[in-house]
């Protein structure tokens, strides 16, 4: 009989810090007890805390916040510290030198694959519920397929070459249906496949999610259009990107510029999808607005490298994301710039943005730059209506062609910074990654397109339990 640990049902405990060792060291309870999967699609207070648990395990700070927070480390606007204050956390992910037993391979595969059990789990035990009409289950289908392109998307990124390298290349593995015992497990599909599953999903959700699904921290239609968008942009479907992108921001206008300033802990108009944390169910020190931090209060060991900080125009108001205790551009030593973007100071139970319509408009204007001169119009008026947010004498660009591209792409690290965009925006659009000590970075770099550190290794935990998998373990980490 398969079942469902109880953490994947109702939302997890609070986290409880330790009485003694590093004031931000934590322990998490987890239940110890289970339910039967079959006990959990009986009533409809059930199945909505079956919708709960899938969150909960997204939003687990070894999951999506920690995913968010190596993106930054391993692009090149961002560093971490290199001083024992950090505890060595991302260390690792920052100098690319992660290997089959590093936590973050292991913790990404599988919080992913809970992730999409108990989504497959959902597919499997949802149809014979009596007491449901079609339309609520279809409805309720819409949500959890969401959630396994979600979860899809995040395996398919950071264990697979990008889309544009090699579509070709080994992807994930792709289960959709519980596994018993006896079943035999599967290999890994190609990159190519695991992005079709992933719009299957996305394009079934986007089509039957009901329009009464309107929370920011739930998938609800524009939140679906927006991965869509993202989906489409990292696989080079310019056209398919600009019009999900165009969709997903439609009903979600720009903030003002001061929103910016206000700490990223709260909803403005623009957030279309979130983690909401509450006072008594959050990641603590876990968490992005910690590491961001630049009071000393959570891990803050995350800094803006020099010549990242020094891309701001002077009269740009993200210029002031980095005004700290009255001084703009405050160092804690010699290692970056300190930033305020993220609020820590007032709780720790902070919502994480995880889709922006300021990021929607940067797709359509990368996207249709791309598709060439006759759309090149429209790709600058999406690019000013985010440089016009922060730079009030913004004009239309003078750009075109490839440096028309450039700008956008700075404009995305400007804008998008410390939300996990940076690393796989250097992968899609095939660019090495270059670090000096110039530019303010502790580890130099220069990885070229297709190297083997920019692809997680298979974790040593997965490949004991499916060992048909270490023939396919990626280039370069041989176990």
């Amino acid at each position: 009989m398969k079942k469902i640990n109880k953490i994947a049902i109702y939302a997890s405990l609070l986290v409880t810090a330790l009485a003694t060792g590093c004031k931000k060291e934590f322990l998490e309870v987890t239940p110890e007890t289970s339910i039967q999967a079959d006990q959990a699609f009986t009533s409809p207070d059930r199945i909505n805390a079956v919708l709960t648990g899938i969150y909960d395990l997204a939003s687990n700070s070894a999951y999506t916040h920690d995913m968010i927070l190596t993106s930054d480390v391993k692009g090149s606007d961002v560093l971490i510290v290199s001083g024992a204050g950090n505890y060595n956390r991302f260390v690792t992910g920052y100098q690319y030198s992660q290997s089959y037993t590093s936590a973050e391979p292991l913790n990404y595969w599988t919080q992913a694959y809970r992730i999409i059990a108990t989504c497959n789990q959902f597919e499997e035990k949802l149809p014979p519920v009596a007491s449901l009409t079609a339309a609520q289950k279809t409805g309720y289908f819409a949500e959890t397929r969401a959630l396994r392109a979600e979860a899809y998307f995040n395996l398919v990124r950071w264990f697979g070459k990008p889309y544009t390298v090699d579509p070709e290349a080994l992807g994930v593995p792709i289960t959709l249906a519980p596994l018993a015992l006896t079943d035999v497990l599967p290999l890994r599909s190609k990159v190519k496949e695991v992005y079709a599953q992933i719009l299957a999903d996305l394009l079934f959700a986007e089509a039957n999610i009901p329009a009464t699904k309107t929370s920011v921290y739930r998938m609800n239609k524009a939140a679906i259009q927006g991965y869509l968008a993202r989906v489409y942009l990292t696989m080079g479907n310019y056209t398919e990107a600009s019009k999900y992108a165009k969709l997903a921001r439609a009903a979600k206008p720009l903030s003002t510029g001061s929103a910016l300033l206000a700490g990223f802990a709260a909803p403005t108009s623009e957030w279309i999808y979130a983690i909401n944390v509450r006072t008594d169910d959050n990641q603590g020190f876990l968490n992005v607005h910690s590491f961001y931090d630049p009071y000393d209060i959570g891990y803050s060991s995350f800094r803006a490298n020099d010549a990242f900080f020094n891309s701001f125009a002077a009269n740009d108001i993200r210029k002031q994301q980095f005004l700290v205790n009255g001084v703009l551009g405050a160092r804690r030593g010699p290692e970056g710039y300190l930033i305020n973007k993220f609020d820590f100071r007032t709780s720790a139970a902070t919502n994480t943005v995880l889709i922006r319509s300021s990021e929607m408009y940067l797709i359509e204007a990368e996207a249709e730059a791309r598709l060439g001169l006759a759309n090149e119009a429209a790709a600058k008026a999406a690019l000013l209506a985010v440089q016009g947010r922060s730079i009030p004498t913004a004009v239309l660009s003078l750009n075109t062609g490839q440096a028309l591209i450039d700008e956008v792409l700075a404009e995305r690290g400007k804008e998008l910074y410390g939300e996990g965009h940076k690393f796989f925006d250097l992968l899609r659009t095939k660019t090495p990654i270059v670090r000096t000590a110039t530019n303010g970075h502790w580890v130099a770099l220069n990885l070229p397109v297709g190297d083997n550190r920019l692809v997680f290794p298979l974790p040593q935990a997965e490949l004991n339990a499916n060992p048909s998998l270490k023939p396919q373990q990626n280039p370069g980490y041989a176990n």
